[in-house]
């Protein structure tokens, strides 16, 4: 795993130690709220999809990268079965995304994050299939309802995309996108890029309806799956999400964002061993992000394991030097070496 940014969309970890039964707390991965629509001059969080360019069909197990110059390389993914992958902890500046698979030409996007901005984006990129012509992709052929949408409501789903993209100007995007919906009302691409557009200013009620119904309209594609278990953890409604999550992780079981979370709302619920069970699964998918270590560590520090606690921590710092959270955890680990060192060994 490499990464300097967090792949993950969530506010900036803050670590705290208790002392007492909660022995660490790191807030922001266990407790913080999805960030969206608030503008943040530190942190910026880009929501990545990669789509095969005539069928639109969502392409898996594709490299994205994040970069920006002269710094290189800063964090890279695979994206799941719904072509996507997400990025946080951006700080503001000018970024490159570049999406990389075998058979395909390499795409790439550009993404800005200035002082003032949402601290949420999505991107999408298309990649060409090198053998031109073929109806077919490695997915699979063009479906049915792909193929009915008609030019304009395309039209108007491209000139939403292009408001809410590059203009940053949510507002005229959700018109656009309600027109492209208007024409075609199976829309479903349109709908989660419209739950997007009003994540973004706060018009909580009605992203959560249009994602409900892009899922309604394709259960399959998980894209809008992520953004509403992010609004309902914000809403504290963890049953609702429970639900929603596991759905996503029958469909995709080699998504790491889907134990990851079950990880966090359990512990956000003080349900320490599914937290842990449901985090080690997480960690264990190639594509997990090292943050997955923190919140290990938060979950064996709450459970009353601070050898364990420590490891995981150590492990963090092994697999991201650079990370800006890094002092935060040189902080923490002192304490927990002593209350390891004083502590009886672990029976696990």
């Amino acid at each position: 795993m490499r990464s300097s940014i967090n792949t993950k969309p969530m506010d900036l970890i803050h670590l705290r130690v208790k002392l007492g039964a909660v022995s660490l707390v790191l807030l922001g991965l266990l407790t913080s709220n999805f960030a969206y629509g608030q503008g943040s001059d530190q942190v910026g969080q880009v929501v990545v999809r990669v789509r095969e360019m005539y069928t639109e069909n969502p392409l898996a197990q594709v490299s994205v990268q994040l970069i920006r110059f002269p710094d290189g390389i800063l964090g890279e993914q695979f994206t799941g079965s719904d072509g996507g992958v997400q990025f946080s902890g951006i700080p503001v500046g000018g970024y490159t995304l570049r999406a990389a698979a075998q058979g395909f030409q390499p795409g790439e996007a550009r993404v800005d994050f200035r002082r003032g901005d949402s601290t949420l984006q999505t991107v999408d990129i298309s990649l060409r299939y090198v053998e031109k012509g073929n109806a077919k992709t490695a997915h699979g052929t063009v479906s049915s309802k792909d193929l009915q949408i008609p030019d304009n409501a395309q039209k108007e789903f491209e000139r939403g995309k292009r408001l809410l993209n590059e203009k940053k100007n949510p507002r005229d995007s959700i018109a656009a996108l309600q027109r492209a919906i208007k024409l075609f009302p199976d829309y479903a691409d349109a709908y989660f890029l419209l739950g997007t557009a009003q994540m973004q200013i706060n018009e909580a009620a009605a992203a959560e309806a249009s994602l409900r119904k892009a899922i309604a309209i394709d259960a399959h594609r998980t894209a809008p799956y992520y953004p509403l278990a992010m609004l309902l953890f914000s809403q504290r409604r963890f049953d609702d999400e429970h639900q929603l999550l596991l759905s996503a992780k029958s469909l995709d079981p080699n998504d790491w964002r889907w134990p990851f979370e079950l990880a966090r709302l359990n512990a956000q619920q003080g349900n320490w061993e599914p937290a842990l069970a449901y985090a080690l699964e997480a960690s264990k998918h190639s594509g997990a992000p090292t943050r997955t270590h923190l919140m290990l560590a938060d979950i064996y520090a709450n459970s009353n394991r601070p050898r364990d606690a420590v490891a995981e921590l150590e492990l963090f710092v092994q697999l991201d030097p650079q990370s800006e959270y890094m002092e935060r955890v040189h902080d923490v680990l002192p304490v927990l070496r002593q209350r390891a060192a004083s502590s009886s060994p672990s029976p696990h």
